[in-house]
C-alpha cells in the first residue's frame, strides 16, 4: 500500500476514534475519569461559548436596543444552561465548584446562579443499573437481600454520589449515598488540573505558596472519597451534638456503609429554599443555630464540616436544624487551634502587635513583611465585623460580596495586601466556610449579637440569647452523662474526647 493510502487509512482511523470519542464526553450518562478527557470537555465547553458569543454578535448588527438586550439575556441564559450541565456531569471538583458559586457571591449573573443551584441536590443523576452494581459489589450481596426496599429515583445527586431512600430488612428507613464509579479518577484529574491554576496564583501573589495549599486540596478531597472515614465524621458529629435540642446529624448504620456507600438514618424535612420563604422570626432562629452549630464547632471543639451549600441542610418538624455530608471534615492541631483563638482574642482586645506575632507563627505573613501591625489590625478587622463590637450585627449579601474582595483583591488603604499575604494550608477550608455560611446567612438576612455568642465559645461566659441557655443546660446534662467537666472537649473521627492536659477551653479576655 502507498504512503497515500496508508495516511488515508490512518485519518479514517482518527475520525473513528475522535467521533466515539466525542460522542462519549457529550453523553450526560457518561463520567469522563482521565485528564484528558475532562480538559476535553472543558475545551469543548469553551468552544460553544465562543460560537455563542459570535452567534449572539452578529445578530446584534443592526438590531434595535429592546433586541439586542433580549439577544444578550437569551445568550447568557444558554450558557448558563451549558455551564450547569457540563459541571453536573462531570461530577467531582468541578462541581463542587459550580455549587459554591450558585450562592457565594452576587458578582456572579443571576442567570447562571439560577441554573447552577441545580447543583446542590438535582444535577444529573447516573443510571440506577450503575448504582445497583456498585451496591452489590460493596455489600457483596443481591440488593433485594441487603434492602427490604430500595428506591429506584434518587432523592438528590451530588458531586461525588448519590441518594436513595430505602428500608432495611429491621424496618429501619433510611437513605443510602452511592458514590458514582469512577468519580475519584475524575477528582485526581482535576486535581492534576489544578496545578496549572495554582502556578497562575502565585504569579498573582507573590508571598502565597501553592505547595502546602495543595497538598492539603488533595487530603481533604481525597478525604471525601472515602465514605467509611465520612461515615466515622458523621457518626462522631452525631455523638457530639446528641439529643441537643436545635442541632440534628443522623446516625449511621455501619453494617450498610463501606468505601463507596453510606447509610444514614432517614430525615424529613423542610428545605433551605422553604426557610427563606419563612417570615423574618423563623429566619432569625435558624440563623442563630447555624451560627452556633458553625463557629461553635469550631472554637469550641476543634472541627467543622467544610461543605456548606443550601443542599447539605434540612429543616425537621421538631424546629431542629439537620446538618448532612460530613466528608470532607477538618480536625485542627491543638497547638495551630490554640493560636487561632488567641488571634482572635488579641484583636478583640485590640492587642496590635500580639495579633501581628500571631499571623506571623500561624505564617499568614512572613515576619520581614512591610505590612505593620496597624495595617494588618485593620485589614482583618473587615472579616471580624459581624462579632468586633458588641452590638447587633446583620449579615448581608454587600458585606458577604466585599468580604470576596477583601480576599483576592483588596483595594482603597489595602490594595496589593493580597500579594503580602500567604494562605496557611491549615485555613483552606476555613475560608470555604466562610464563603459558604456568611452566604447562607446573609440569604437569611439573619441579624444578632453575634459578638456575646462568640465570646460563649471563646472564654466561656453566660449565654445571652435563650437559645444559649437551653443549649448550656443540655450541654451540662450531656456532659454529666459521660462523667466530665467542662475543661478542653474536643472532637476526633473517633468521637468527643475530654482532655484536661490541653488548653483551658476559656481564654483570657
Amino acid at each position: 500500500m502507498s504512503a497515500w493510502g496508508w495516511l488515508a487509512v490512518a485519518a479514517s482511523v482518527l475520525a473513528v476514534v475522535l467521533f466515539t470519542g466525542a460522542t462519549l464526553l457529550g453523553r450526560g450518562d457518561y463520567l469522563p475519569s482521565w485528564r484528558g478527557a475532562r480538559l476535553f470537555r472543558l475545551s469543548r465547553l469553551a468552544a460553544r461559548f465562543w460560537a455563542s458569543w459570535l452567534g449572539a454578535h452578529i445578530r446584534r448588527l443592526g438590531a434595535s436596543k429592546a433586541r439586542r438586550q433580549r439577544l444578550d439575556a437569551a445568550q447568557r441564559e444558554a450558557n448558563a444552561r451549558r455551564l450547569a450541565e457540563t459541571m453536573g456531569n462531570m461530577k467531582g471538583a468541578f462541581m463542587k465548584l459550580g455549587q459554591m458559586v450558585s450562592f457565594v457571591s452576587d458578582d456572579v449573573p443571576e442567570e447562571y446562579r439560577v441554573m447552577l443551584q441545580s447543583l446542590q441536590t438535582q444535577a444529573p443523576a447516573m443510571d440506577f443499573t450503575v448504582i445497583r452494581d456498585v451496591i452489590e459489589s460493596e455489600l457483596e450481596r443481591p440488593l433485594e437481600r441487603a434492602f427490604a426496599r430500595f428506591d429506584e429515583e434518587p432523592l438528590a445527586a451530588a458531586s461525588i454520589g448519590q441518594v436513595h431512600r430505602a428500608q432495611l430488612p429491621s424496618g429501619d428507613e433510611v437513605v443510602v449515598k452511592v458514590q458514582y464509579p469512577g468519580v475519584d479518577r475524575a477528582i485526581r484529574s482535576d486535581l492534576e488540573n489544578a496545578d496549572v491554576l495554582t502556578r497562575a496564583i502565585g504569579l498573582m501573589y507573590p508571598r502565597f505558596d501553592p505547595k502546602p495549599v495543595v497538598a492539603e486540596l488533595r487530603a481533604r478531597i481525597s478525604e471525601e472519597l472515602d465514605y467509611r472515614r465520612e461515615a466515622k465524621n458523621q457518626a462522631a458529629f452525631a455523638e457530639l451534638y446528641r439529643d441537643h435540642p436545635f442541632i440534628r446529624v443522623p446516625g449511621v448504620f455501619a453494617d450498610h456503609s463501606t468505601h463507596k456507600i453510606i447509610t444514614s438514618e432517614y430525615v424529613s424535612g423542610r428545605t433551605f429554599d422553604d426557610i427563606v420563604a419563612t417570615d423574618e422570626s423563623e429566619r432569625q432562629r435558624w440563623g442563630e443555630i447555624l451560627f452556633r452549630f458553625v463557629f461553635g464547632s469550631i472554637v469550641r471543639f476543634r472541627v467543622f464540616n467544610g461543605d456548606p451549600h443550601p443542599g447539605n441542610y434540612l429543616f425537621d418538624p421538631a424546629g431542629r436544624m439537620v446538618f448532612l455530608d460530613f466528608g470532607c471534615t477538618k480536625y485542627f492541631p491543638r497547638e495551630m487551634h490554640h493560636n487561632w483563638r488567641s488571634l482572635i482574642t488579641a484583636h478583640l482586645r485590640g492587642d496590635r502587635d500580639r495579633f501581628r506575632q500571631l499571623l506571623v507563627s500561624l505564617s499568614f505573613v512572613a515576619d520581614d513583611s512591610d505590612l505593620s501591625a496597624e495595617d494588618l489590625y485593620d485589614y482583618f478587622s473587615y472579616f471580624y465585623e459581624s462579632f468586633r463590637f458588641d452590638r447587633k450585627f446583620q449579615f448581608t449579601r454587600e458585606y458577604n460580596k466585599k468580604s470576596f474582595r477583601m480576599v483576592l483583591r483588596p483595594d482603597g488603604p489595602f490594595e496589593g495586601f493580597h500579594k503580602e499575604l500567604n494562605m496557611p494550608p491549615d485555613f483552606v477550608f476555613v475560608n470555604r466556610i466562610h464563603w459558604g455560611v456568611i452566604s447562607i446567612l446573609s440569604t437569611l438576612g439573619a441579624a444578632g449579637n453575634w459578638h456575646r455568642i462568640q465570646r460563649e465559645f471563646l472564654f466561656g461566659e453566660a449565654p445571652s440569647t435563650e437559645m444559649g441557655r437551653e443549649i448550656a443546660r443540655w450541654r451540662s446534662r450531656w456532659l454529666e452523662q459521660r462523667g466530665w467537666s467542662e475543661g478542653d472537649i474536643y472532637l476526633t473521627a473517633d468521637g468527643p474526647v475530654s482532655d484536661d492536659s490541653g488548653p483551658s477551653m476559656a481564654l483570657s479576655a
